[in-house]
């Protein structure tokens, strides 16, 4: 007879989760974030700005969700590799220099350019990154540098892009709260 007790659901789902990061990370990644990405858009339209679900834009971001995901995976790769020979106490802070002023841009670009696309407006990409990008990185950088601070010195690697997509669903319904705010 075996001493262990049974996992509880929590565990069970955690050993799981951590399994199938090891074996499939950038299929396990892209379904979480494209999860996450759902349920945010979700959650901040019928609860935050309490109107009808805009299913067409949550299925945008989910897409969004499952694109971008690969993407961080890869940005976190290379940022170990760039960073690999720094002391500790440097890593972090590289890390999150050359994030903001590299990768912040690229993903914000992205982001416009992938929801064009999928608007069926490509030609509306240029106009939209003239007008938003510049506020886009200004209000990302109120959150996002202390975010990938503690991302870069506390969190696994492994677990990184998931820390990021739990941000990225506050932060999510935090930018809804505010266009509400501004509506109202």
């Amino acid at each position: 007879m075996s001493n262990s007790k049974p996992l509880s659901l929590t565990d069970a789902v955690t050993t799981w989760y951590m399994k199938k990061l090891k074996s499939k990370p950038i299929q396990t990644k892209a379904l979480t974030s494209a999860t996450l990405s759902f349920i945010s858009s979700v959650v901040a339209q019928k609860f935050i700005e309490k109107k009808k679900i805009n299913w067409n834009a949550v299925i945008k971001f989910t897409i969004w969700g499952l694109i971008s995901s690969p993407l961080v995976h890869y940005w976190h790769i290379i940022l170990d590799r760039l960073f690999k020979n720094i002391k500790d106490k440097y890593q972090s802070w590289g890390k999150l220099i050359v994030d903001q002023l590299v990768f912040a841009p690229f993903i914000n670009i992205a982001f416009y350019s992938v929801l064009a696309i999928l608007d069926g407006k490509p030609k509306s990409i240029l106009f939209k990154l003239y007008f938003d990008l510049f506020p886009t990185l200004k209000a990302s950088w109120k959150v996002w540098p202390l975010a990938q601070l503690i991302n870069f010195r506390f969190v696994p690697s492994h677990l990184r892009v998931l820390f990021g997509n739990l941000v990225g669903f506050c932060w999510g319904i935090y930018l809804s709260i505010l266009a509400t705010k501004k509506r109202n």
